[in-house]
């Protein structure tokens, strides 16, 4: 095998698990504390207050859901839609925050974080989210079951 073919091949796996990874670890930070997630939610000021405890509850299950799926190769490009949507959102309410002059952490793995900016998370989700588009084009992804259902 070729080192384009290792590539061709190694690299939707390592987005796969990377992408599956964080949704996964972010969501298991989140899932235990809803109400304190809220109140991170809250400091975005984009959700009406009487959203803010729904999504709280919500946001984590979904990110686990997502993130395990990924991880094992099922549904990987609905689950990388859902991913875009999220990191979609998510960067448009980082956007928002940093227009306002805002600057505080995230909130995205857990609490109580230290530093962390809102540009550096920016970033950080915008590299996701070209990964998550690379896994709704790339039709067949080695080692997911979703290739082993489709032969």
């Amino acid at each position: 095998m070729s080192v384009k073919q290792t590539i061709y091949v190694a690299m939707p796996i390592a987005i796969r698990l990377v992408l599956g990874g964080v949704f996964l670890w972010a969501g298991l930070s989140k899932v235990s504390k809803p109400l304190v997630f809220a109140q991170t939610i809250k400091v975005y000021g984009i959700l009406p207050d009487t959203a803010i405890l729904p999504f709280a509850v919500v946001l984590p299950w979904v990110e686990i859901v997502v993130g395990v799926l990924l991880i094992i190769g099922v549904w990987m490009q609905s689950s990388a839609l859902v991913c875009i949507g999220l990191l979609f959102s998510f960067e448009v309410a980082l956007g928002v925050n940093l227009y306002k002059g805002a600057d505080f952490s995230c909130g995205c793995f857990g609490f109580g974080e230290s530093g962390g900016s809102l540009v550096f998370t920016m970033i950080q989700d915008f590299f996701l989210l070209i990964g998550a588009a690379i896994l709704v084009f790339v039709r067949s992804i080695p080692l997911s079951f979703d290739r082993f259902r489709a032969h």
